[in-house]
C-alpha cells in the first residue's frame, strides 16, 4: 500500500468498484494525497472522454443525478424549458451534453 504524507495508508481503487465505492473512497482521500501515494494520477488524454461522450450521446437515459440548486436558477430554468416546449430535466441534460462536448474540444 502506499503512504500519505502523515503515514496512514492509502489503499487503491479496485478496478471492480461500484460508484458507491469510488464516492466513499474519493471523499476519504484528498487528491492530492492521492497524487502523492502514486495510487491517483493526472491524465492529460481524453481520448476515451470523446468516445465516452460519444458513446453517452446515443445511449436511454437510465442513470440518474441529482443536483440542488437555488429555487431561482430552477424558475429560470423552466421558463426557458417552456419558451422551448420541453421539460426542464431534458433542457438541463442538453445543456449538460453541450458543455461537455464544448470542454472536451476546448482541452485539445
Amino acid at each position: 500500500m502506499n503512504k500519505k504524507k502523515n503515514g496512514q495508508a492509502i489503499p487503491p481503487l479496485s478496478r471492480r468498484a461500484k460508484e458507491e465505492d469510488i464516492i466513499k473512497w474519493t471523499a476519504a482521500h484528498d487528491v492530492f494525497d492521492r497524487l502523492d501515494a502514486g495510487v491517483a494520477e493526472i491524465v492529460d488524454e481524453r481520448q476515451d472522454l470523446d468516445a465516452l461522450l460519444e458513446v453517452a450521446l446515443k445511449q436511454r437515459n437510465t442513470a440518474q443525478l441529482t443536483m440542488r440548486i437555488p429555487p431561482a436558477m430552477k424558475a429560470a430554468l423552466g421558463h426557458l424549458a417552456r419558451e422551448r416546449t420541453t421539460d426542464v430535466t431534458t433542457l438541463a441534460r442538453m445543456w449538460l451534453a453541450e458543455r461537455l462536448q464544448q470542454e472536451l474540444k476546448t482541452r485539445d
